[in-house]
Parts: structure tokens; C-alpha cells; sequence
């Protein structure tokens, strides 16, 4: 009786694990598919509705910049629970009240608005267009700066072929763990709240990060929450670029202790990436009218037009890696 008992216990948790497995397959490929086809909205987003939320919350709660260190880290992880809590719970609430199908079906939605793979894509493309025209004329090379400085925070405007082309490059690498894979990684982990929870905390990140006056210790929370919440997937992220390019110069570059100079995160998937497509990334860049020197990231030549092209289609072949381990252990 009792081995009967485990054994329909035992069939009935694989049958819903199974069910729950074809289930999340189904999502992020959808999700992909939409994404792709769609991108991202133009003319609104959630997360613009979220954006002024977080000013909101910042203008209401920060206290004033003679308030002391510690007060003012209180004060950031407050806000941060104020800005993200409610939106959480929201999700959580539909998710229990709905009917299965339309969770599914807000999950799909959930994760097509969080993934940003072609809007990435449109973005590189934009400054790959121009600057592999032949020859290259002073109109396209503006135009492929102009292009890159929507994705980049560094000076464009004096950037030669090889500088717009390594920053592009940088970006499209950088972006391809924030904007996809980390998204992808804590959907299967929590499913939809988990990739809400992630997109909300990365958008607090981009707004509240900074070592300014300001923010320097208001938005400490928010900066170093965001690291943990990216380090598996950057680190994933790193594998998947040296599997899907040179495997060996990829994770040797992202080994290498120059690669941790300004994150935990953002610098080894860099580097991986650099060395995956065998070029050299970092080194000096203009930020704020200052040069800042840079470590060097990969190994190889200088960065090219062309290996822009192949920066995204990197990004691309992990994408599909991706869903394909997904599909088939998931």
C-alpha cells in the first residue's frame, strides 16, 4: 500500500513536472518570437510609467546630502522596497486571481516587454549601417556616431571608424546579459515575478547607481542588489559566448584580473566577449570631456566595422543556444 501510494505520488510530481516544464518552454519561446517580430514598443513602455514612479519615490523620500552615510543607505533601501514592492505584488496578485491560460499569457506579455534582444539588434545595426559604407564618407561616420551615442554614455563626437566600432561593440556584449540573459535566467528561476523583480531592480540600477553626490550612498542599495541579481547570469553569459565563439580566448580574457576594473559583472562579460570574437576591447575612451584609461579586454586586433556585425550575430547564436538548452532540459 505504501509503495503504491510513492509510486502515484512519484508519477503525479513528474507529471507536473513536466507539464510546468512544456509550460515555460512555451513562454520564453513566444516571448523571443514576439520580441523579435515587434521589438521593443515605440511609442510607450511599462517601464516609462515606472520611471516616473522612481522620481516620485527619490523626490518624496531621499533625505537632504548633509543627512550621514548610513542614514542615507537607509533611506535608498526604503525606496528601493517602496518602488519595487507594489508593482511585485500586483503580478503576484494577478497570477493567483487568473485563470491558468491568461497567466500564461501575462507571463508571455511580462517577459516580451523585458526582453530587449531586437531592440539591441536595431541599435547595433543603426551604427553598423554607416560605418560599413565603402568608402566611408564624414556624413555616415556622424551618422554612425550619433547612432551610438544612444546606447553609450562616453563622448562621441570626435570618435574614429574603430572607436564608434568598439563602442557599439562593448555595448552590444554588455546589453546582451543585461537586456536578454539575465531576464531569461531569473524567468525560469521565479517565472514572471522573478523577471519583473529583476527589470525593475536593473531600471533603479541605471537611475539611482551613480557615485554622484547624490546618489553616492541613496542609491548604494540599488547599485550592489543589482550586482547580485546579475552575477550568475553574467557569468553564464561568459560560457556562452566562448561556446558560441574562440572558447579558449574567451574564458582566458575573462579570468584575467583586468577584467573586474569597474564590475563584477559587466567587465568579465566584456572581456569573454572580446575574446570570443577575437579583438580588443577597453583601453582609453572619452567620458565628460576627460580621457579614462581603460584595461585592455580580449585579445586580438582592434576593433573593426565588421566585427560589430559579428558582435550581433554572437549575440544572436547565444540567444538560440539559449532556447535550445531551454526547450530541450527545461
Amino acid at each position: 500500500m505504501i509503495l503504491s501510494n510513492l509510486d502515484f505520488a512519484i508519477h503525479a510530481f513528474c507529471d507536473h513536472f513536466l507539464a510546468f516544464s512544456s509550460v515555460t518552454s512555451l513562454i520564453l519561446v513566444a516571448a523571443l518570437v514576439l520580441d523579435r517580430l515587434l521589438g521593443e514598443p515605440k511609442s510607450w513602455h511599462p517601464l516609462i510609467w515606472f520611471g516616473r514612479w522612481v522620481d516620485l519615490c527619490r523626490q518624496y523620500i531621499q533625505l537632504p546630502l548633509d543627512a550621514s552615510a548610513s542614514r542615507q543607505r537607509m533611506v535608498g533601501v526604503l525606496a528601493w522596497l517602496v518602488a519595487v514592492l507594489p508593482w511585485l505584488m500586483v503580478l503576484l496578485a494577478l497570477l493567483w486571481l487568473l485563470p491558468d491560460w491568461l497567466d500564461i499569457l501575462l507571463s508571455v506579455l511580462v517577459l516580451y516587454f523585458v526582453i530587449g534582444w531586437q531592440s539591441l539588434r536595431e541599435h547595433a545595426l543603426a551604427i553598423y549601417q554607416p560605418l560599413s559604407a565603402s568608402p566611408l564618407s564624414d556624413d555616415k561616420l556622424d551618422e554612425a556616431r550619433r547612432a551610438v551615442s544612444y546606447i553609450v554614455s562616453r563622448d562621441t563626437q570626435n570618435l574614429d571608424e574603430s572607436a564608434v566600432a568598439k563602442a557599439g561593440i562593448e555595448s552590444v556584449l554588455e546589453n546582451g546579459s543585461d537586456a536578454i540573459f539575465a531576464p531569461i535566467f531569473w524567468f525560469l528561476i521565479f517565472g514572471a515575478p522573478g523577471v519583473l523583480l529583476y527589470r525593475l531592480a536593473n531600471t533603479l540600477d541605471a537611475m539611482w547607481g551613480y557615485k554622484t553626490e547624490s546618489l553616492l550612498h541613496f542609491g548604494w542599495f540599488a547599485a550592489r542588489f543589482d550586482d547580485v541579481l546579475n552575477y550568475i547570469p553574467a557569468r553564464l553569459v561568459i560560457y556562452t559566448y566562448g561556446a558560441c565563439g574562440h572558447w579558449r580566448a574567451a574564458i582566458r580574457s575573462a579570468r584575467r584580473p583586468s577584467a573586474r576594473w569597474k564590475s563584477p559583472n559587466a567587465g568579465p562579460v566584456m572581456a569573454a566577449g572580446a575574446g570570443a570574437l577575437g579583438i580588443q576591447l577597453g583601453g582609453e575612451a572619452p567620458y565628460f570631456g576627460k580621457i579614462e584609461t581603460r584595461p585592455i579586454l580580449g585579445e586580438g586586433e582592434l576593433p573593426k566595422p565588421h566585427h560589430l556585425k559579428e558582435a550581433i550575430w554572437l549575440v544572436d547564436k547565444s540567444v538560440i543556444l539559449w532556447g535550445l538548452v531551454v526547450c530541450l532540459l527545461v
